[in-house]
């Protein structure tokens, strides 16, 4: 490091201005974090790249108030419920222009029972939008509420990390160096820096398919259907997808539907084909696989992105943290890149908050990587699996390499008027509607938990997985998201989902109305501490007249909660399940304050404030807690 340098402390680094970087940033803003941020490149993304936005991301953006700006400019649910494999948009042959089968996609179907498990399990509906106009909304926010830390055209040379800090030096715009002394750095930088210099080891399979994905402006009013995101192409020309050059037509906006102007078209090719390259040869092909010779194309990017199955041995090496394609990046069947990273962001910017700002023990952090490690395998291996069934689609079609004949009377067949014809359509269909582990992967995106980490055992099972990714089975196991209810405060609407912040909570305690005594207990826990615990109580009976319940509008909740009345769900910061007492303990202070011990680390149990007393003791009852802690004596500190 150059020991010359100006120095400037800062609690937290970000090094990556991507989509995951600068959500981390709106995040830690949120969570009054000090933080910079070094980007290296100019400007952000000039690439569509990631697009799909699930509900988990839009129910983190809706927490964060990133929502509305997203939701403005991103492709409305009823353009976005459908995926398609046709033999081609146009074209006059015996086969031309012919559906082979679909898929609903996200929920996005109106009237449907998937769509209405969709709306009913979540208060947010997924999105699209591609990257170039995404990471633009990001930054905008970013910078409102970091003004002035937020740093492009900036490259990290290097860090280091010396004693209780992290030296990250830093060439700014102008050629100056300049050393930031962190307490803690995050790493959203894809690996170009960070997985080298940690000696971080990216574990799985790389170099499969090199993609070639051609970006551009086209017509296809004609020919495009409304509800339909992504229509795939199968047809003798244009290969099978056994050799994974069939191609994949994504509309982008930035009107959105059958009047798109930007699209997509992604081809992929064995690693060793140099036929990738030959970018002059891109259009003419895309014109045969669309059976549009005439299709007026201006070519916005060509891009190449190789496929990998890799997620790093770890997360963390000292102080310095890495998230998003730092850590795991995977095919981007399922949509769960982007995703995966930013719900990394939300995981540990809440922690930051609570380390950074006092309200927890540095042994906080350890919970980052046992958290979200196994959710970047999991997703990485679902992604790697939907990826894989791509090839039972190319059998199901029956096209085999390189038998052009064949494959030509292959398709006449399927689509004659004939008994065998209407069966192998039929049986085309039904293998097509296998790929549902992609486009409806309800669970994967919502039944993800933490087994270990953050939260307190209560001994009970989770939920069984489906293994077909679809269903989704809410519950308030510790480890597991919140479920959405609607629910009615002070005449309003609101989800469960929205309580913890409404009143900016630590934590946020969720009762009936047969729990006062816990909050009680929260009021008391938050007045005497520095830990601002909230409470809500959901009325449990229809008759209750107690002031200061919240409504069940729907009735869900209580089929939901999974305690008995008076019974208690500690929720956290990111909506994630903390801790859960099925009925009302004897002695709900000292129960919860227990569960809290735990749950910040055995920092202070809280730390007290109390008026009178300066760096003094008190001595308060011996508490038994939950898995062997206790407390015996109290730190008192002096707010005055």
């Amino acid at each position: 490091m150059d020991a010359s340098a100006p120095i400037i402390d800062i609690p937290v680094v970000i090094i990556g201005g991507g989509g995951v970087g600068l959500t981390l940033s709106c995040f830690l803003s949120d969570e009054k974090v000090q933080h910079v941020l070094f980007e290296k490149h100019p400007t952000t993304s000039i690439l569509p790249k990631a697009h799909y936005l699930n509900q988990r991301t839009l129910e983190i953006f809706r927490q964060h108030g990133l929502d509305k700006p997203i939701e403005e400019q991103g492709c409305p649910i009823e353009n976005m419920g459908r995926v398609e494999w046709r033999t081609s948009l146009g074209g006059d042959g015996p086969f031309d222009g012919r559906q082979l089968g679909s898929v609903s996609a996200a929920g996005g179907i109106p009237g449907t029972e998937q769509a209405q498990m969709y709306r009913r399990d979540s208060p947010s509906m997924a999105s699209n939008l591609p990257l170039l106009r995404m990471e633009p909304v990001f930054k905008s926010i970013a910078e409102e509420r970091n003004p002035g830390n937020i740093f492009f055209s900036t490259t990290v040379e290097d860090f280091e990390e010396v004693g209780d800090h992290v030296i990250v030096r830093v060439k700014m715009v102008d050629g100056q160096v300049v050393n930031y002394r962190a307490q803690y750095v995050v790493c959203c930088d894809a690996g170009k820096l960070s997985t080298p210099k940690l000696g971080i080891k990216m574990e799985g399979i790389t170099g499969l398919v090199d993609f070639v994905s051609t970006h551009f402006k086209a017509d296809f009013s004609k020919y495009w259907d409304d509800r339909t995101l992504i229509t795939h192409f199968i047809n003798p020309e244009g290969g099978s997808m056994a050799h994974l050059d069939c191609g994949a037509l994504m509309q982008m906006g930035p009107t959105w539907g059958k009047n798109s102007e930007e699209w997509v078209l992604t081809f992929g090719f064995p690693a060793e084909d140099s036929k990738r390259f030959e970018h002059d040869a891109l259009v003419p092909r895309i014109r045969q696989l669309l059976k549009l010779p005439d299709l007026e194309m201006e070519v916005l990017h060509i891009s190449h992105w190789v496929l990998d199955r890799v997620v790093a041995d770890k997360y963390r090496v000292g102080r310095v943290f890495i998230a998003g394609d730092a850590a795991h990046r995977r095919p981007p069947t399922t949509g769960l890149g982007l995703n995966t990273g930013i719900e990394d962001a939300a995981n540990i910017a809440w922690k930051l908050g609570q380390v950074v700002n006092g309200k927890a023990s540095a042994a906080l952090m350890d919970s980052y990587e046992a958290e979200r490690r196994p959710v970047g395998i999991r997703n990485s291996d679902w992604a790697f699996f939907t990826f894989g069934n791509m090839q039972v689609l190319s059998a199901g079609v029956g096209l085999i390499p390189g038998q052009q004949e064949y494959n030509y009377q292959r398709f006449v067949n399927i689509f004659s008027d004939t008994d065998i014809g209407r069966s192998s359509l039929a049986h085309i269909k039904r293998v097509i509607g296998t790929q549902n582990i992609e486009y409806s992967a309800h669970d994967i995106e919502l039944g993800f938990s933490y087994p270990d980490g953050a939260r307190v055992d209560d001994g009970t099972e989770g939920p069984t997985p489906d293994t077909s990714g679809q269903v989704y089975t809410p519950t308030t196991r510790p480890g597991h998201r919140l479920p959405h209810a609607w629910v009615e405060k002070d005449g309003k609407k609101i989800s469960t989902h929205d309580l913890i912040y409404t009143g900016d909570y630590d934590y946020l305690l969720i009762t009936d109305e047969d729990g006062s005594k816990w909050t009680e207990a929260v009021k008391r826990i938050s007045k005497l501490s520095n830990l601002n615990v909230g409470a809500a109580q959901i009325r449990a009976r229809p008759h209750s007249r107690q002031e200061g319940l919240l409504r069940d509008l729907e009735d869900r909740w209580i089929n939901l909660r999974e305690v008995k009345n008076g019974g208690a769900i500690l929720v956290r910061r990111d909506n994630f399940i903390a801790w859960r007492s099925a009925t009302l303990a004897s002695d709900p202070e000292k129960t919860l304050r227990s569960a809290l011990e735990i749950l910040i680390k055995q920092a202070p149990v809280p730390t007290f404030h109390m008026n009178g007393y300066t760096n003094g003791h008190v001595e308060v009852p011996k508490i038994e807690g939950v898995n062997g802690v206790t407390a015996d004596v109290v730190e008192v500190t002096s707010v005055a």
